[in-house]
C-alpha cells in the first residue's frame, strides 16, 4: 500500500507533525503501526500516526500519536540497520549511564520486509528548538558535552561503534575528491561549476598535505563518544522544575574518537557549543581544562564537519544529467567558502 507523502517534511523527533493522517480504519495497516505491534503487542496501539520525514532508500520517520505512556506520542524512524543498529547501542547501552537526561528509548526491531533496514522507537518529549543565536543555549551545551566527554564508557561499546578518529576524515576527503574531480571533463558543467570543484579539489589537496598536522594534534587528544551530526535539527531544550536539558537525537553518524566535530563553531547549522562552558565543565568534574585543547580542536573539528558535509554531496554526483548536479554543485559552493575561512582559522592559507 502506498502512503500519502506529507504535505511539509520535519527531520527531527519533538517537532510538530506537518505530515498527512492515516485514518483510523488503515492503521493497523501503517508499517510503522505493525512494526510497533511487534514490538510489544501489549502496548498502547496508536490513535494516529504523522509523517514528519521521508528520505530516498526507504528511511521514514513517524509520530505514533497516544502509543506512549499516558497517552503520549511515540517516534518512530524506520533507517537501515547499519546506521540502527549505532543508534541502538547509543540510546540503550550509553546514554542511561550519563549524569544528564535523555530521551527514552522504547525498543528497537528489525523490519519484516527488508532485512537490511529496521525500526527505533523513541520518546517524542515535548522541548524546545535550540538556537546558537542563545548564550544559554550554547553554555548547555558545552555543559552536556563535557559530560559526554568525561563519562567513561566500557569497551564493549566503544569497540561496536565505528571509528571517528583523523583516518575517517582523511578517507572521506580523499572519496570526495575523486568523486569531485570525475566532474570536470563532464561537458555539461559551465565554466563557473568547474571554477568550483577545481576549488575544492585544490583545497583537499591542501588539506592532505597538511594532516600529519591533524594527526599528531589528534594523538595527544582521548577518544570519546562523537556525534557526528550534532547541527541545531538534532537537538532540542527541554525545561523543567530541575532546570534545563538538553536533548540529544539522530546517532545514526555516531562513532568513537576525536570530538572536533561537536566542538566546531558556526559552520553551517552546528550547535557551536560554548567553548569557555565546556572548559569550567571539565574542571569542575576533576579533568583538566586543557585536556582536549578546546579552541584548537574546535578549529580542526570545523575541517572535519565540512569535510563530512562535502562528502554527502560529492558522493551524490553520480549522474551526468545538468539537472541532478545543480544542487549539489551549489552545495559545494557554499562549503568551499565556509572551508577557506575554517583554512584560514588554522594557518593553512
Amino acid at each position: 500500500m502506498l502512503w500519502p507523502a506529507p504535505l511539509f517534511l520535519r527531520g527531527a523527533p519533538m517537532s510538530k507533525p506537518i505530515g498527512c493522517a492515516v485514518f483510523a480504519e488503515c492503521l493497523g495497516e501503517h508499517p510503522a503501526v505493525q512494526a510497533w505491534t511487534r514490538l510489544e503487542p501489549n502496548r498502547n496501539q496508536p490513535e494516529g500516526v504523522e509523517t514528519l520525514k521521508l528520505k530516498r532508500k526507504k528511511s521514514a520517520v513517524y509520530q505514533l500519536s497516544g502509543a506512549g505512556p499516558s497517552g503520549s506520542s511515540v517516534i518512530a524512524k524506520r533507517c537501515p540497520l547499519r546506521t540502527g543498529l549505532i543508534e541502538r547501542i547509543i540510546h540503550e547501552e550509553y546514554l542511561p549511564r550519563l549524569p544528564v537526561p535523555s530521551l527514552r528509548f522504547y525498543g528497537f526491531i528489525q523490519d519484516r520486509d527488508d532485512a537490511e533496514f529496521c525500526w527505533l522507537f523513541l520518546e517524542d518529549g515535548t522541548a524546545q528548538a535550540y538556537s546558537p543565536e542563545r548564550v544559554e543555549d550554547r553554555e548547555l551545551a558545552g555543559q552536556w558535552l563535557a559530560m559526554i566527554h568525561t563519562t567513561p564508557a566500557p569497551e564493549l561499546i566503544r569497540r561496536r561503534l565505528p571509528s571517528r578518529g583523523p583516518g575517517h576524515y582523511l578517507e572521506l576527503l580523499r572519496l570526495s575528491r575523486a568523486a569531485a574531480f570525475k566532474q570536470v571533463a563532464n561537458p555539461v558543467l559551465p565554466p563557473e561549476d568547474i571554477a568550483t570543484i577545481r576549488a575544492i579539489v585544490a583545497q583537499c589537496d591542501l588539506v592532505e598535505s597538511r594532516w600529519a598536522e591533524v594527526e599528531m594534534f589528534c594523538s595527544a587528544i582521548p577518544p570519546v563518544l562523537v556525534h557526528g551530526d550534532l547541527v541545531i535539527k538534532n537537538v532540542r531544550v527541554r525545561s523543567s522544575l530541575v532546570g534545563r536539558a538538553l536533548l540529544v537525537f539522530d546517532w545514526e553518524y555516531a562513532g568513537w574518537g576525536v570530538p572536533g566535530t561537536d566542538l566546531c563553531q558556526f559552520t553551517g547549522l552546528t550547535i557551536s557549543p560554548d567553548l569557555s562552558a565546556y572548559s569550567a565543565c571539565l574542571e569542575s568534574t576533576g579533568w583538566p581544562s586543557n585536556l582536549f585543547k578546546p579552541q584548537k580542536l574546535a578549529e580542526y573539528g570545523s575541517i572535519f564537519r565540512l569535510i563530512d558535509d562535502m562528502s554527502w554531496e560529492a558522493l551524490s554526483m553520480d549522474f551526468e544529467a545538468y539537472r541532478f548536479l545543480v544542487r549539489p554543485i551549489s552545495c559545494l559552493r557554499r562549503y568551499e567558502r565556509l572551508m577557506t575561512k575554517a583554512l584560514k582559522a588554522v594557518k593553512w592559507m
